[in-house]
């Protein structure tokens, strides 16, 4: 008889054994995601556009006088953003009066076909990195750096 009852703990242990790797091969997948969070604290929000070019220029080093203009994304007609500034030719800092507006903005670049755009959002702005799109080289600032730095999202967004 203990054979018996021997057997059947190990079948308990076995069993559970099988749920907690099958709990560990579903909760890996889900922790390779984490890098594109923010680090569980909230975003950084702004309150002025020159105050997020100061935070952003701290990190990246922008450009005293960049020339052109900023991209200014448009959902239906009707300007998203609040406010934009320039860090370098290509790269702009966009300040954004709701949730609603930046969410726009990050979905008209992920549905762009013009190719990939590095990009770093926080609570109500985000900084795009357009020279890629712009004259096909690859950028010399590190959104990543400044994602981590602003604890904002960094993604390559586009096609």
């Amino acid at each position: 008889m203990p054979s018996i009852t021997l057997g059947v703990e190990v079948m308990k242990c076995s069993r559970w054994l099988d749920i907690l790797v099958a709990i560990s091969l579903v909760a890996v997948p889900l922790t390779g995601c984490a890098g594109q969070q923010p680090r569980g604290e909230d975003p950084q929000s702004f309150g002025s556009i020159d105050e997020a070019y100061a935070a952003v220029d701290d990190v990246l080093g922008c450009d005293s006088k960049p020339g052109g203009d900023p991209v200014v994304p448009m959902g239906d007609g009707v300007r998203l953003t609040s406010a934009q500034r320039l860090c370098s030719e290509n790269v702009q800092i966009d300040l954004y009066p709701n949730q609603d507006a930046l969410e726009k903005s990050y979905q008209i670049l992920a549905d762009s076909s013009q190719g990939k755009i590095p990009l770093v959002r926080g609570k109500n702005w985000m900084v795009v990195d357009l020279s890629q799109i712009a004259g096909g080289q690859v950028s010399t600032f590190n959104l990543e750096r400044l994602a981590e730095k602003l604890n904002g999202e960094y993604a390559v967004v586009g096609t």
